[in-house]
């Protein structure tokens, strides 16, 4: 059984009163031994059992600690999952988890809220780790309230900049609230919104109990490795800086492009998506003909939109003279096609070099097509600014369009976050691709499109890619490109831009193994019993659970 936040939505329930009820009924149908209405996962993991070894284990090969703050459905059973993996290796293993220490958080705001969200947090986290057979940590129980409380009365009053300058003992905390303070409040430009005070004081707070839980946990656990979702939001954060002070080594993991992906980096976030130390040992090595068709297949899959994480409409626009037709772009004269960033999410916050930003970046790019009304540029605003419910940007690029340029020079077309025109189609007009730190420069690059990297991106400075180091060589590599004059050639830039795709794609990105994800956050499990996860079963459970371990590369 399932009552969804699109459920509640239809019915125009009240979100406090859903919340409410639907941990009531929970618990209830629980307590009757029918786990599920938090997710059907719950009821797959009760059948599923604890781990069982069949031998005394001795002493545990490691204890590894893994950090699950939120029912974020997707991340928690992935952990889970992994934990009675890595049981079956002879780990000791753990998981901690909030249970409502943080006054705003990324899934709720506890002091505003009628019924916070913390409750049904802790019970389906607690439910999880109880029927997969994993020990429950919980960090309200082991927070210090009178550092709390210091903190509390330290912070009443402070401006914006001084609670971003806020220290806890040797942790510069108010900085490491700022990538969940911008994500909250849907905004880079986190200290122009009004609710910015508020909400990182409360940040803050929760940050303080999280360093004292959890140096409080790791006391008591001493784990060896302690496992966590991204790394950059304030829970995450703080568990790896007190792990960072005590010694003990981090693994990162983020959702992965595709759907039932993963990304795992040891001691680097998971949003960096990190792999410059593997790229430069094989970027040398040309693929083989098998591993070329098969980057070639994928990036043809992402191309029809097959296996994303976010699907935004159920079809696009493709045709290409229609789509030319609407933007009323001439054929003959050179395009630039710009695609703008999710700025606020942490894989593109702090990815500036040239520019302080991305609206920075826009501005510049505007001003010297502006110079040119031979040049055309379209602008695809990211359809994620307007197309994901309760994820909508609180800066859009429209907004500061029609503020900043009003109206827009004549040669510059915008193709809105709703227009279902095809992101990749676009692709076929661009005499050149320009991007902030987006993945799509990579697979323009792939696509033979040159591509002009204005931020830090991931694959920037690989070979592949324009990468100008002044902000004059940025428009002076923008206008030769426009003029036909490339210093890559296209042939090698196809052929190192595959090299690192297949690298990044379909090696140091790894299927999740132990989980499917046929809907958007309603995960299942792919074992339905704990004997699946054994050793030598599946070769890249093996490959993550040997990393966890043994520090190994998550690399197929």
């Amino acid at each position: 059984m399932q009552i969804s936040e699109q459920t509640r939505q239809k019915l125009n329930i009240p979100v406090g009163l859903f919340r409410m009820g639907r941990l009531l009924a929970h618990r209830a149908l629980s307590a009757v031994g029918v786990p599920g209405l938090f997710g059907p996962e719950l009821a797959q993991m009760r059948r599923i059992g604890p781990p069982v070894l069949r031998e005394p284990s001795g002493t545990p090969a490691r204890r590894v600690l893994f950090v699950i703050p939120r029912a974020w459905n997707t991340h928690a059973l992935f952990q889970t999952a992994l934990a009675q993996a890595l049981t079956l290796r002879n780990a000791k293993c753990a998981i901690v988890t909030c249970g409502g220490v943080m006054p705003i958080c990324e899934f709720g705001w506890a002091e505003k809220d009628f019924y916070p969200p913390c409750s049904g947090c802790l019970t389906y986290v607690k439910d999880l780790a109880g029927l997969a057979g994993i020990e429950l940590i919980n960090i309200a129980e082991h927070a210090d309230n009178a550092a709390i409380q210091k903190a509390t009365s330290e912070l009443k009053g402070l401006s914006v900049e001084r609670m971003e300058d806020y220290r806890f003992g040797d942790f510069p905390i108010g900085k490491y609230a700022i990538p969940s303070v911008r994500w909250r409040l849907r905004t880079s430009q986190h200290e122009l919104h009004p609710h910015c005070p508020v909400m990182l004081s409360g940040f803050i707070r929760g940050g303080v109990a999280w360093a004292t839980g959890m140096k409080s946990i790791c006391d008591r656990f001493n784990p060896d490795v302690v496992v966590m979702l991204n790394g950059l939001f304030m829970e995450e954060r703080m568990a790896w800086a007190v792990a960072k002070a005590q010694k003990r080594r981090c693994v990162f993991f983020e959702r992965g492009r595709d759907a039932a992906s993963v990304f795992l980096s040891h001691e680097v976030p998971g949003p960096r998506y990190d792999i410059s130390s593997k790229w430069s040992e094989i970027s040398a090595t040309p693929l083989a003909g098998p591993e070329r068709e098969s980057i070639r297949a994928a990036m043809d899959r992402r191309r029809r939109g097959e296996k994303v994480v976010e699907k935004y409409w159920d079809s696009t626009s493709t045709d290409l003279n229609a789509i030319r037709t609407q933007l009323k772009v001439d054929s003959k004269g050179p395009v630039g096609v710009l695609y703008t960033n999710v700025s606020w999410d942490t894989a593109m916050q702090d990815r500036d070099t040239l520019f302080t930003g991305m609206f920075d970046w826009l501005t510049r790019v505007l001003n010297l097509f502006g110079k040119r009304p031979e040049w055309t540029l379209i602008i695809r605003v990211h359809p994620a600014e307007t197309q994901l419910p309760g994820r909508e940007s609180y800066d859009r690029v429209e907004d500061w369009l029609r503020k900043h340029y009003n109206p827009l020079p004549a040669n510059v077309r915008v193709v809105r976050p709703n227009q279902s025109v095809d992101s990749y189609a676009l692709m076929n007009l661009a005499t050149v691709g320009l991007v902030y730190a987006s993945t799509v420069g990579l697979e323009m690059a792939v696509s033979g499109i040159p591509v002009v990297v204005a931020g830090a991106a991931h694959y920037s400075n690989k070979g592949f890619t324009y990468d100008p180091p002044s902000l004059e060589q940025y428009d002076a590599q923008i206008t030769d490109l426009m003029q036909g004059t490339r210093s890559l050639d296209k042939d090698e830039q196809v052929d190192m831009a595959e090299r690192y795709a297949h690298l990044f794609f379909l090696r140091r990105t790894l299927p999740m193994t132990v989980l499917d994800e046929p809907t958007s956050d309603r995960p299942r499990a792919l074992y339905s019993c704990v004997d699946e996860l054994l050793p030598g079963k599946h070769k890249v459970l093996d490959i993550v659970c040997s990393g966890i371990l043994n520090g190994a590369e998550f690399c197929s």
